[in-house]
């Protein structure tokens, strides 16, 4: 069998621009691209160089830290601070004990009030180093007012008990302002058994 030779096109196709073209395009790429990649190397390794030496300022910074509070420890009279300490605890045993409770405060109101009578207000204040209530009072009758102040006074935690100003109201009921001193210590015995008495 004979084979048969030669070129069967009329117009062979020969583009050798687009070839180049390409073969230039592909070059220039990877020219950016390399460049890209050299750039963001640069970049990060600029980046880690400010990281590590930030790190290495607070590692120093640290150990300042670290020498400085070893220094102070160092210097610290610990005789002294036990005593300051032992001192503040008993300041704020004694706090503690002149701490005003509105539990037991109105435990006595509720003891010492008469059943016609009604308590309005009440401000507790300090003064002079010591322990002021005010307290408004509303009674059917004057008697009531009275009667309130005897049994305040029997508790033996309030004295010095007075009412300041008293009118009577158009209902014929009586509105009494009460001042009394306040003991914040605990209650003494004999108040105790008072106030059970009652």
């Amino acid at each position: 069998m004979a084979l048969l030779r030669g070129n069967l096109a009329t117009r062979p196709f020969y583009n050798e621009r687009l070839v180049s073209l390409g073969l230039v395009l592909g070059f220039v790429g990877v020219l950016a691209l390399t460049a890209f990649n050299i750039t963001e190397v640069l970049s990060r390794s600029r980046e880690r160089a400010a990281v590590k030496q930030e790190q290495e300022r607070d590692d120093r910074d640290a150990a300042a830290v670290l020498a400085a509070t070893a220094s102070v420890q160092k210097s610290v009279d610990r005789v002294r601070l036990t005593g300051l300490a032992r001192q503040t605890r008993e300041a704020n045993s004694l706090i503690d004990e002149r701490t005003f409770s509105w539990t037991v405060f109105f435990g006595y109101i509720e003891q010492t009030m008469p059943l016609d009578a009604r308590l309005i207000s009440v401000a507790p204040r300090i003064e002079r180093g010591e322990f002021l209530i005010a307290m408004s009072v509303n009674a059917r009758r004057s008697a009531d007012l009275e009667d309130f102040i005897d049994q305040l006074w029997a508790t033996g935690v309030f004295y010095d008990v007075a009412v300041t100003s008293s009118q009577r109201n158009d209902d014929g009921t009586f509105t009494g302002a009460i001042l009394s001193r306040y003991y914040l210590a605990p209650k003494p015995a004999s108040a105790t058994r008072a106030v059970r008495g009652r």
